[in-house]
């Protein structure tokens, strides 16, 4: 009866470093194998001195690239990356990406030139922004330097001041000259 446990044992540990390197989730390969998570933690970090896979989860990736989650999915859907491993928790969707994706990624931004804006790549026909609209986001006023904000300002005082003495000048020609405001 020993004999039939250990044998069952060794199957469950080969089993579940098989599935750590395939890059599943410790809480996936106990509901497989039977055991409880903490129990396949134990396994993987007495065996292998950690319980990390040399995967990286979307959520890395996007640290490591300094991209937006959205971005990296566009990657994935234009070719440039592929994920490893996928699976679905409910209405979760997960994806584990080998380590080549960042220097896929960084590789594919040295030849594309992107936006100002939202950093998508740039269509041949165009030279700063994507679209219109990112040319018109980027010309708001948040966007500018202070020097620019300064100056905007100052234009703004200017056209105030403006508009006062024209309805100073207005008024003072519309009374009668012995009536005073």
């Amino acid at each position: 009866m020993v004999t039939e446990v250990r044998g069952k044992a060794v199957a469950d540990k080969t089993l579940i470093f098989e599935m750590r390197e395939s890059g599943a989730p410790m809480r996936e390969i106990a509901e497989k194998t039977g055991i409880s998570k903490e129990r396949v933690r134990q396994i993987l970090s007495r065996a292998m001195g950690s319980t990390k896979h040399k995967w990286l989860s979307t959520l890395q990736l996007c640290e490591t690239t300094g991209l937006p989650r959205n971005r990296v999915l566009d990657l994935e859907e234009q070719g440039v990356i592929s994920p490893v491993s996928n699976w679905s928790a409910g209405k979760r969707h997960y994806l584990l990406w080998p380590p080549e994706s960042c220097r896929a990624i960084a590789q594919f931004y040295a030849t594309h030139h992107l936006c100002r804006v939202c950093n998508k790549p740039l269509p041949k026909n165009r030279v700063l922004f994507c679209s219109y609209g990112c040319r018109q986001e980027r010309h708001k006023y948040k966007y500018m330097t202070p020097e620019e904000k300064q100056r905007v300002l100052a234009n703004i005082r200017r056209y105030r001041e403006k508009k006062r003495l024209a309805a100073q000048v207005l008024i003072a020609t519309a009374m009668p000259a012995g009536v005073t405001a």
